[in-house]
């Protein structure tokens, strides 16, 4: 069974956490701390501490299941859903999806963000004799500036332009000034988000050491490869958010390279491992993981395997993972982009994830992505409560790095590199090399392709197309006037607005929420 130590104290800190944390600070609502005498007192606190931030995060995606609607649905790629919810997205790419308001509210994700600053802050005052290790204060500072990093970048890829906190709120004095004006904080713009993610991933990196494969908290906590792969997705958002910023697509190719060649992750051979390796994959803690969300029955952290679209084992499954068939459920609709390609290329005849990643590849009525399908329970049981879903939430993992720097690669006019990278993900799901051309505008497409197989159901398509500047392809809504008013980015909260004025709707969404 899948461990995670840390977690021990997370119930403690969560209890602070619920009135604490920067969605506070940007909404005006009184907030308070742990006084710093108290808890940041010995080596176990801090971990309670970090523990409490991995926590936060999970919930700030998993909530409604908003990674899937912030990165898999808007993309369109494979996954059609006669959810009515989803069709919000999927007919008119209307990103304001009733009953789902934690999918525009950032507050979850700056609750994330601002504890882990703390934590970076306060075990940074801590004395070295309070830990087991220097290099144990460090590793905590460095998995906290991880959790910090990831948390604005996720931001920066949902709204775009979001505010900087960096402080730790300790008063209600604090939102006042001396006049007694409530103090309000603007989004910045999209570049300073993403340089202040980078430089609290490169603190990261700094103060975190590589792991191995069998590891207790393999891939479920950050290691120094977890934050080289934050570091590559980061950069390379950036570079195509500033016009193929040369010094960020090089940051994406060697932060890239440093994961591949230290990270001692290995690519799953889905031809020879087949089943079993793709099990093992989205259980959870696989060999060629680089960060996931840990899901664990025995740690309470599973998700019951019902229909209901509010949680993302809901959104992706059907019968007979669900006892009862559910015809608003996911199906691959052979008119999409993915079905489409997979279709009319003959190099993906016996791509073997075909049968892998989806159940019931061929059918058009019953076909679903099957990685949230895992689970230890009684499978057979007839209690419809008896089953829970325990795949990981995969966010990073290897095949991820060869396919960003084969990105950068083509960005940087090194087609030959770009394509030894994507071949190397290729030749793992039985597809012959790549042998089309090598120009930009036919690796990305090469490339895109690649990835909206790979990663199906895992969140990345909808981030792809944004970054790889594949806006109209299988997307119907799309058009050049929404790009030009940034429409691919999710409205902000109107109730973040009301109590914070200073904060500006995004152009496209204003006069639409």
């Amino acid at each position: 069974m899948k461990q995670m130590k840390k977690i021990i104290g997370y119930m403690m800190v969560f209890f602070l956490l619920v009135t604490t944390g920067c969605e506070d600070f940007l909404e005006r609502e009184p907030v308070s701390i742990t006084h710093p005498n108290v808890f940041w007192v010995n080596e176990s606190n801090a971990e309670q501490a970090l523990a409490g931030s991995y926590a936060l995060f999970k919930e700030a995606i998993t909530t409604n299941s908003s990674f899937l609607f912030w990165g898999e649905f808007p993309g369109m790629t494979f996954l059609w859903h006669d959810n009515w919810i989803v069709k919000y997205i999927l007919n008119s790419g209307d990103l304001v999806l009733p009953y789902r308001e934690p999918t525009r509210d950032w507050k979850r994700l700056y609750r994330a963000a601002n504890w882990a600053y703390t934590i970076e802050h306060y075990v940074d005052g801590m004395g070295e004799e309070l830990f087991t290790s220097p290099q144990e204060k460090e590793r905590i500072i460095g998995e906290a500036a991880f959790v910090r990093a990831l948390s604005y970048f996720y931001m920066a890829r949902v709204w775009g332009e979001v505010p900087i906190i960096e402080k730790v709120i300790e008063s209600t004095d604090q939102l006042v000034t001396e006049d007694g004006f409530i103090v309000e904080e603007v989004r910045a713009s999209e570049k300073d988000v993403l340089d202040y993610a980078m430089a609290a991933v490169n603190k990261a990196i700094e103060n975190l050491a590589y792991s191995n494969p069998g590891d207790s908290q393999w891939a479920i906590t950050a290691n120094k490869a977890s934050a080289e792969a934050l570091k590559a997705h980061i950069a390379l958002w950036y570079a195509s958010r500033d016009n193929d910023n040369l010094e960020m697509l090089n940051a994406c190719v060697q932060a890239a390279t440093s994961a591949i060649d230290n990270g001692n992750a290995e690519l799953i051979d889905y031809v020879s491992e087949g089943a079993n390796g793709v099990k093992h994959m989205c259980e959870g803690q696989s060999r060629t993981g680089l960060f996931e969300i840990n899901v664990d029955a025995g740690m309470s952290e599973s998700f019951r395997m019902r229909t209901w679209d509010s949680e993302h084992c809901g959104l992706m499954n059907n019968q007979p993972v669900f006892k009862n068939y559910n015809s608003n459920g996911p199906k691959i609709d052979p008119d999409m982009y993915g079905k489409m390609f997979m279709t009319a290329d003959a190099d993906r005849a016996n791509d073997v994830r075909k049968d892998l990643f989806f159940y019931d590849y061929n059918s058009d009525d019953r076909s679903f992505v099957s990685k949230f399908q895992y689970s230890t329970q009684d499978g057979d049981s007839e209690d419809p409560y008896a089953q829970f879903s325990e795949s990981n939430i995969l966010i990073f993992r290897l095949a991820d790095m060869y396919l960003l720097r084969a990105e950068a690669n083509a960005k940087l006019g090194n087609g030959s590199l770009a394509v030894n990278d994507l071949n190397e993900v290729r030749s793992k799901a039985n597809v012959p090399n790549y042998t089309g051309a090598t120009d930009r505008d036919a690796m990305m497409e090469a490339i895109f392709k690649e990835r909206a197989i790979e990663f199906i159901g895992e969140a990345q398509s909808a981030y792809d197309r944004i970054r790889m500047d594949y806006y109209f392809e299988g997307v119907g809504w799309m058009n050049s006037k929404r790009i030009q008013k940034k429409s691919y980015f999710w409205p902000v909260s109107t109730g973040i607005i009301s109590k914070n004025p200073s904060i500006v709707q995004t152009e496209y969404w204003q006069g639409k929420v």
